[in-house]
């Protein structure tokens, strides 16, 4: 119908669909404007009444400038964040390398000093109890204790504290230096770290001391005698300020920059910047990647804020530091150049605003008065008076409109036509439906005269003949189960046996339990039976009708077969005398298969002359919901 309203107006398949493309757009443009169309058009005559819709179109470059613009500014934004992003990883790489390097040196001094304790002479001697009393032990252990303390005051920006585990200490009060039972070692926390290796750092802890507790970055070494034999552990406390002071500065700190310092096999030594709650956030987040092989370099962390991960040298070197960039000072640049795109967006969007503000005003006009008149006609089926005055794709539109409204006008009284007929039909289909159930009820009555009149055969043959039409009823469906058309066979052979007594027809009907469910058409079998029945067995006094139904490749094989007179089949398939009578019920079976299923589903036929014949009926297998698929 669209074609030929369109061709009505002078246009071929090709403008056609850009008609159809611009009522769609016409559609999207539909929205309230207010009154101002003769600022703009005082002089000038109306271009929506003259010039083509392929002009107007122009229009929409306003729209794909924005959404141009809009995508501009989120690549630019993403590309720079990304960039500056990079480039930040690899300056603060070599930044956090030169960290780690003084953080380095400033540890190597803490070993070396450890080293020059482990070796002095009067310290190896007391540990092995080489004292004659025990005041000879008491004095060497005070004057170690002094030796010990003047260390830890020479290194006051350093070390806070100096600990000796060995054998049997003496009590030791007032000074930095202790001495503490090896006993007591196993006990400690970083008790593995030492006992896997000669010496290891323990990360920042909580320990005890004389006023109140504090935290301490240890150096635990092993002491070994000149024999090599194990004889104690020294343990520097080292303060986490003299760490903290190398790896992050007041300025880094100002902006938000927070660093970890990793050693001793990726164990957290110290941190700065973060708070102290953040320790097992820190320790379950490094170790989650420490155990995996993902890179933490370019990483992006939430933690109060999202930060930018970098973390420098080699995962394997001694120390390592990883440092936490907040992502707002990464991203400024970017977000100023977006904001500056924005800005530049919004402009353009208010310009392809005004402009489309505009121009909305002149499609609505001849829009809103064709949608009146189709509301109008919709309801009371009055038809409205278009305008004339329209030369271009408007007054197509308007044509068609009136094309279209005589067309459904023609519809509407064709469907009334119609459903006066289907009226009439439906009372004839229900009128159809009574026939048969008033003859069926018919049956039944004769059935019992027959009892009562002491006629058992007809009694039987009336039964045999109301299943068959309760069967061929079956409430109006045109297909029933294998099951049933095979019942319905079954009781028109024994209505034949009854009627042709004396002679003897054997019947045998063979049906898998598995194929008696599937769906079939209606009395499909019948005809074929019937020809087998009424012309196989001229002349003859007894015959056998087998009936088989076997599984098929493209479906379910029905194979009537007889021993009566056969047929050539090369004679059109049937013999003159079974054409004249039975010929179409036979064509009925074959143009209902080919209607309903076509190819490769049908008839075959296999007889010689005094041989009998086979008639195979292939239909496919399906169930009854999806029958007529």
């Amino acid at each position: 119908m669209l074609d030929d309203v369109l061709t009505s107006g002078g246009y071929g398949p090709e403008k056609a669909i850009s008609f159809v493309h611009f009522v769609i757009l016409l559609k999207l443009c539909l929205w309230p404007v207010g009154p101002a169309r003769e600022v703009i058009f005082f002089m000038l005559r109306n271009p929506f009444k003259t010039y083509r819709m392929s002009s107007l179109y122009m229009l929409t470059f306003g729209s794909f400038l924005v959404l141009f613009l809009i995508l501009l500014m989120g690549v630019s934004y993403q590309v720079t964040t990304a960039y500056m992003s990079k480039q930040v990883s690899v300056y603060q790489q070599e930044l956090l390398d030169e960290v780690g390097k003084r953080i380095d040196a400033k540890m190597t001094s803490v070993e070396q000093v450890a080293l020059s304790i482990t070796r002095n002479e009067a310290l190896l001697s007391y540990l092995k109890n080489k004292q004659a009393d025990m005041y000879s032990r008491k004095l060497a252990q005070q004057e170690l204790g002094y030796y010990l303390s003047n260390i830890v005051y020479s290194w006051n920006d350093v070390l806070s504290s100096v600990h000796v585990y060995m054998h049997d200490p003496l009590p030791s009060v007032g000074l930095p230096a202790a001495f503490e039972e090896m006993g007591d070692l196993p006990q400690e926390p970083w008790y593995a770290l030492v006992n896997q290796s000669d010496y290891a750092w323990i990360g920042e802890r909580e320990v005890a001391a004389s006023d109140q507790n504090k935290q301490v970055i240890s150096f635990a070494q092993k002491i070994y005698s000149d024999t090599n034999q194990f004889i104690g552990v020294l343990v520097l406390g080292v303060k986490p300020q003299a760490v903290v002071d190398s790896l992050l500065n007041e300025s880094n700190q100002s902006r938000g920059i927070k660093r970890v310092l990793m050693g001793n096999g990726q164990q957290m030594i110290t941190n700065a910047g973060f708070m102290e709650e953040d320790r097992s956030w820190l320790q379950d987040m490094l170790q989650a990647y420490y155990t995996k092989p993902s890179d933490l370099n370019g990483r992006k962390v939430e933690r109060g804020e999202r930060y930018f991960v970098t973390e420098s040298g080699d995962r394997n070197a001694q120390w390592q530091v990883i440092q936490f960039t907040p992502m707002k000072g990464i991203s400024e640049d970017s977000s100023r150049i977006a904001l500056m795109l924005g800005a530049i967006g919004v402009a353009a969007i208010l310009i392809a605003y005004g402009f489309t503000f505009l121009f909305s005003r002149q499609f609505m006009k001849p829009i809103m008065t064709l949608k009146q008149g189709m509301d109008r006609f919709s309801v009371d089926r009055l038809k409205s008076e278009m305008p004339r005055d329209y030369t271009n794709e408007f007054g197509i539109l308007f044509r068609g409109y009136d094309a279209l409204t005589e067309r459904v006008t023609e519809l509407y009284a064709h469907q009334e036509l119609q459903f006066i007929k289907q009226k009439e039909l439906d009372v004839k289909a229900l009128q159809a439906m009574i026939n048969p159930h008033f003859l069926y009820n018919t049956l039944d009555q004769i059935n019992w005269m027959a009892i009562e009149a002491n006629q058992p055969k007809i009694s039987e043959v009336l039964e045999l003949v109301g299943k068959m039409f309760r069967i061929g009823l079956s409430n109006g469906d045109t297909i029933v189960t294998v099951r049933e058309e095979l019942a319905y066979i079954g009781s028109y052979l024994q209505i034949q046996q009854i009627r042709m007594e004396p002679f003897k027809l054997d019947v045998a009907i063979e049906v898998p339990p598995e194929l008696e469910s599937y769906a079939m058409p209606k009395v499909l079998l019948q005809p074929i039976v019937e020809n087998a029945v009424m012309h196989g067995f001229h002349g003859r006094e007894s015959g056998a009708v087998h009936i088989r139904v076997v599984e098929h490749k493209e479906g379910i094989a029905f194979v009537v077969q007889d021993n009566g007179n056969g047929f050539q089949p090369k004679q059109d398939h049937w013999p003159q005398h079974q054409k004249t009578i039975g010929g179409y019920g036979i064509r009925n079976v074959e143009e209902r298969i080919e209607a309903l299923f076509g190819v490769p589903y049908g008839i075959q036929v296999a007889s010689e002359p005094g041989e009998g014949a086979a008639v195979t009926v292939l239909i496919p297998k399906r169930d009854r919901t999806s029958y007529y698929r």
